[in-house]
């Protein structure tokens, strides 16, 4: 069952969108526990608690006090894994929520048309069974070429080095794979989840969390620049919000 939480200080909204977002998932096949929050504050202190974060977050933009943003820098904080979605009346604001890692929009003023296609894009997601695929490498353990055999969603980055070495950053380690040009391990991961940045990157943009201080922040407290020319970093930002578009 997915846990899903809704925050929102509008109380009649509160009160009525948990029964739309059950609804539409039961339609889906899939059937979700809805928790309510009437403000930021207390949804940050409920994770912070249980130290376990929600599986789909539905985030209001507009709040007194703490804003939607903010909850969500903090949540990111806290987790990386969960779906965030922002609500808002505001189309002017959805590119500025995708520095936090948001999942997309839903726009109040058509909520219920809104709602179904979200709902559509995380049973699409939750059933992407290419990041569940396995993909296997040749890497140096101490002195001994050895096999490695993960899933492709583990990986977070491919990075080539001035030395020419290839490093491997996963969710669980780091990795020194054989010397090939990155176009090479391209072939085995691909678009649009994986994209090569500034040509010795290759980014599973599905482990990034934000965008600050023009770097990609990613799973772990890590991070990689967009990149060191404002053209480079142009077409950094670019792919990405491709692929949050086709994920749509």
């Amino acid at each position: 069952m997915l846990r899903v939480a809704v925050c929102d200080d509008d109380l009649d909204f509160l009160k009525s969108f948990p029964t739309l977002v059950v609804r539409l998932f039961a339609d889906a096949g899939l059937p979700v526990q809805v928790s309510t929050f009437s403000n930021g504050k207390s949804l940050i202190e409920k994770v912070e608690k249980e130290k376990r974060i929600f599986d789909i977050v539905f985030l209001d933009v507009e709040m007194p006090h703490v804003r939607g943003f903010q909850v969500a820098q903090r949540l990111r904080e806290l987790s990386t894994s969960f779906i965030l979605i922002f609500t808002t009346y505001i189309e002017s604001q959805s590119r500025e929520g995708y520095v936090y890692g948001a999942f997309r929009y839903v726009f109040k003023n058509s909520l219920e048309a809104e709602t179904a296609e979200a709902v559509a894009s995380i049973t699409k997601l939750l059933d992407n069974s290419v990041l569940d695929q396995e993909v296997s490498f040749r890497y140096r353990n101490s002195s001994v070429l050895d096999d490695l055999t993960l899933k492709k969603q583990d990986i977070i980055y491919l990075e080539l080095e001035k030395t020419r070495r290839v490093t491997l950053m996963t969710v669980h380690a780091q990795y020194d794979l054989l010397v090939k040009p990155l176009s090479e391990y391209a072939k085995k991961l691909t678009p649009p989840d994986f994209m090569p940045i500034m040509r010795n990157y290759l980014l599973n943009f599905n482990h990034v969390e934000g965008i600050q201080d023009g770097s990609f922040m990613l799973t772990g407290g890590l991070s990689i620049p967009l990149g060191t020319k404002r053209e480079v970093r142009k077409a950094s930002m670019e792919k990405y919000l491709r692929f949050l578009e086709e994920r749509l």
